[in-house]
């Protein structure tokens, strides 16, 4: 029999044996329904007290947990520590814990899991248990997730809950400032209904977390902002030290060439400069980076190799002072070909003999040339590319282009020069020595250019020695000059020609051409001596008798001579 009151027993947290056996003892020596009321309120006071010991420990547990959870400043300490919290709160197998991150909700932690499946899982925010919980912004659980019907059963999600076999589970939002963070799952491997307790306790706990997780986001966030502060600053530092270096070469008058120098020293790859246009693409682990000044682009570094992750950068802030450094070069070059230019044009133009003044033009006083003088000038470029001699200068007058090349074959020069229409038109003279010559040779070359132009063989070359006796007619007589000759004295034949349909200027051209002779002429044209003699006679009354004389002879057959070489006049035209 136990001892005391049933207050004394309360006192004492006796067991419910205890109670129900001072219950019995009550009733042998009293009134029987006064001790079976006695002990059942007894009984449910027991019970009562019980409960809030418990909830009292659970609060000094949250209590604890809460300040334990505000002590973890980064994700990584703090949500696999909010896990192991509710696991053994809630005394479940299994807990995990979701955040919301860009429209999905990724599993980030998890403890008393099977398998590695829940970790790092993303699942949509509208599906599963998950997605009620979001929706509602409110606690949701089911006695048996595996079977009960409320959600869809397929996806990442469940095939994770069926490898960890799951079945009760109880999910609760994470809620900060009027907005969701993520959801806390606590899940058994048995079916459980979870009472509302559990649900109460587990609502606290996320309530606590989800200012630790906020904080330890936004620590997270201040964490990586200042590594990305502190890395821009080093790379600051190294812009500065990669600027200083650079800057001294320029001031030391350094060039091109030393600044590609230093820049290979600086970087830990291979460093390259290309002239291609436009840059090569980008190859597989390397780098391109265009050097550009303005609008006009020189070209491209090139990182390949072991670079290290800050080489890119440096070719970035490397390509302007190289840029500089190739206009500066550019200018200089462009300025010494332009003094080179104008001392060229003063010996071509004004004869010397001073051996020093050919050594100024680029030129050796003792090595034969050949003047070749072309239009236009702004063909420079594709002329630069041909295959030229050694110790060959060039030299820009007005809107042509002079060029002087080391030769005793100047036939050699026109074999080489490019065909077509679009090509540039060229006169050569030469091989001459010397000043004087080679001012004589320019004046020549410059008059077999023009008589090209003036018989519209543009596109062509010829030397001097070729065009002959028309580069000196052309020289002095403009084209619209000779076809006016040509139409005042054989237009008359043109026209006569026309209205027979006998080729009467042919014939004048070849009985010209063999000396007056007939026999000759008849073989040349083909026909019989007969009608070769009809045809003369036929131009005796279209030129005059005189048209035979020495000097009327001699003045038609320059000009059906010049016909021969240029299109003008059509055959068939009248004057």
């Amino acid at each position: 029999m136990t001892g005391g009151t049933w207050l004394d027993l309360l006192l004492r947290d006796a067991a419910a044996e205890d109670l129900l056996r001072h219950g019995a003892d009550l009733a042998r020596s009293s009134d029987t329904g006064t001790a079976d009321r006695e002990t059942a309120s007894a009984l449910r006071l027991r019970t009562l007290l019980h409960q809030r010991a418990g909830r009292a420990a659970d609060l000094g547990a949250l209590n604890d947990i809460a300040i334990r959870l505000a002590a973890l400043t980064t994700p990584q300490a703090l949500l696999p520590e909010i896990v192991d919290q509710a696991r053994r709160l809630l005394g479940v197998d299994l807990a995990y814990l979701g955040l919301v991150e860009e429209g999905l909700l990724r599993l980030t932690a998890a403890a008393g899991a099977l398998t590695p499946e829940l970790t790092d899982l993303t699942v949509p925010l509208s599906r599963g248990l998950a997605g009620e919980v979001l929706a509602h912004t409110a606690p949701r659980w089911s006695a048996d997730y595996r079977t009960d019907p409320r959600f869809r059963h397929d996806g990442p999600a469940d095939a994770a809950a069926s490898a960890e076999h799951m079945r009760g589970l109880l999910g609760v939002p994470l809620r900060l400032d009027g907005r969701v963070l993520g959801v806390l799952f606590a899940g058994d491997r048995r079916r459980r209904d979870f009472a509302e307790h559990e649900v109460t306790l587990l609502s606290a706990l996320a309530a606590h977390a989800a200012p630790a997780v906020g904080t330890a986001r936004e620590a997270a966030a201040l964490t990586a902002d200042n590594a990305r502060l502190t890395r821009r600053c080093a790379e600051l530092e190294g812009v500065l030290r990669w600027d200083q270096r650079l800057t001294q070469v320029v001031l030391r008058g350094g060039g091109v060439e030393e600044l590609l120098h230093e820049i290979r020293a600086l970087a830990r790859g291979e460093v390259g400069f290309v002239t291609s246009r436009p840059p090569p693409p980008r190859g597989p682990g390397g780098t391109v980076v265009p050097v550009v000044a303005g609008e006009r682009t020189f070209g491209a570094l090139v990182l390949t190799g072991s670079a290290a992750p800050d080489d890119p950068l440096l070719l970035e802030r490397a390509a302007p002072a190289l840029a500089l450094a190739l206009l500066a070069e550019g200018a200089v070059a462009e300025a010494t070909r332009r003094t080179r230019d104008v001392l060229l044009l003063a010996l071509l133009t004004t004869p010397s003999e001073r051996p020093q003044d050919m050594r100024l033009a680029g030129l050796d006083p003792s090595t034969p040339y050949a003047v070749l003088v072309a239009d236009p000038a702004s063909a420079r470029p594709r002329i630069e590319r041909l295959p030229w001699p050694a110790g060959t200068v060039m030299a820009e007058h007005g809107t042509r282009l002079v060029v002087v090349a080391p030769t005793t074959a100047p036939e050699q020069l026109q074999r080489e020069w490019p065909q077509g229409r679009d090509a540039p038109t060229a006169g050569i003279a030469g091989p001459a020595r010397g000043g004087r010559e080679l001012a004589r040779c320019f004046v020549e070359a410059r008059g077999t250019l023009d008589a090209l132009q003036t018989l519209d063989r543009h596109g062509q070359t010829a030397t001097a020695a070729q065009l002959g006796l028309y580069r000196i007619l052309l020289d002095h007589t403009g084209r619209q000059d000779l076809e006016a000759r040509f139409r005042q004295l054989l237009g008359p034949v043109l026209a006569e020609e026309a209205r027979r349909k006998v080729p009467l200027l042919d014939t004048l051209h070849a009985y010209l051409t063999h000396g007056g002779r007939a026999r000759a002429t008849a073989d040349a044209l083909a026909v019989h001596v007969n009608t070769l003699y009809q045809r003369l006679s036929t131009l005796d009354s279209v030129l005059g008798a005189g048209w035979r004389s020495p000097d009327r002879a001699l003045e038609l057959h320059v000009l059906l001579r010049l016909r021969s070489a240029t299109p003008w006049p059509a055959g068939g035209d009248t004057p």
